[in-house]
C-alpha cells in the first residue's frame, strides 16, 4: 500500500528529503529515488504494478503527478512535495549543468550531449522551453486541495518538522543537507534586476504557484 507520494522537483531539496524518508519508513519501504530514464523503465516494463514491491509505502522521485495519478487515487495516497523560489531554483539548476559540463566524469553520457553547450549563458539556458516552469510542469493536474504538504526549500528545517508532525512521525531524524550546490555559483555573474524580469516572466506559471504556496503555507 503506497502511503506517500514525494514528487522530487529538480533543485529543491528533494535528495535530503529522501534521505530522511529511508530512515524514517526504512530503506525497503521506500522505493529507489526514481530519474526520467527509471519512469521510462516502468512503462516498458508494464507499468506500476510491475515496477513496485508490494511492500512498498513511499514512492520517491523525479515523477510527474500524470504519471502517478492513478496510484494516488487507487492508494488514497498523500502527495509530497517542496518548492523554491523559481528564480533561485533555475540558477541552481544551471549551475549544476554547466559544474557536470565541466566535470564530465560525474555524467559522461551527458556531458558528451551536451558538450557544445558549454559557452551557453544562463538566460539562453532558461529560455528553452524544457528548463521553464518546471515546478508547475511537474504538479500539473492536482488540484490546490489535493496537495496533501507542500514545503519551501527557504523554510527547510521548519517545514519538515511541520511535516514531521503531521505524519505522525515518533522521532524526527536530522535532515540531512545532501547535492548542495552553492559552492558551485560562486562563478556564476550575479542576476542583475533585467535579468531577474526576464527570469521571473519566463517562469510566471511557477511564481504563481510559488506564491499561492507561500500564501496558503498554514494550511500544509
Amino acid at each position: 500500500m503506497i502511503k506517500l507520494i514525494s514528487i522530487h522537483i529538480p533543485k529543491t531539496g528533494g535528495t535530503s528529503f529522501y534521505r530522511a524518508l529511508q530512515t524514517v519508513y526504512g530503506a525497503e519501504q521506500v522505493s529507489a529515488s526514481f530519474r526520467r530514464r527509471d519512469y521510462d523503465a516502468v512503462v516498458e516494463a508494464g507499468g506500476w504494478a510491475q515496477a513496485l514491491p508490494p511492500q512498498l509505502e513511499v514512492l520517491h522521485g523525479h515523477l510527474y503527478y500524470e504519471e502517478v495519478r492513478a496510484l494516488h487515487r487507487q492508494h488514497n495516497a498523500k502527495v509530497i512535495t517542496w518548492l523554491r523560489d523559481p528564480v533561485d531554483r533555475v540558477v541552481s539548476n544551471f549551475s549544476f549543468f554547466k559544474h557536470r559540463l565541466l566535470h564530465p566524469e560525474f555524467n559522461p553520457e551527458v556531458a558528451a550531449a551536451n558538450a557544445h553547450r558549454k559557452e551557453e549563458t544562463l538566460l539562453a539556458y532558461a529560455s528553452l522551453e524544457e528548463n521553464r516552469n518546471r515546478m508547475s510542469k511537474f504538479m500539473r493536474g492536482l488540484h490546490p486541495n489535493d496537495y496533501f504538504f507542500i514545503g519551501l526549500l527557504e523554510s527547510f528545517e521548519a517545514d519538515y518538522e511541520r511535516l514531521g508532525k503531521r505524519l505522525g512521525w515518533a522521532e524526527i531524524p536530522p535532515l540531512p543537507r545532501l547535492n548542495d550546490n552553492r559552492r558551485f555559483r560562486k562563478a556564476l555573474p550575479e542576476v542583475n534586476e533585467e535579468a531577474l524580469r526576464q527570469l521571473q516572466a519566463l517562469n510566471a506559471e511557477d511564481m504563481a504557484l510559488y506564491d499561492w504556496a507561500k500564501q496558503h503555507r498554514s494550511a500544509f
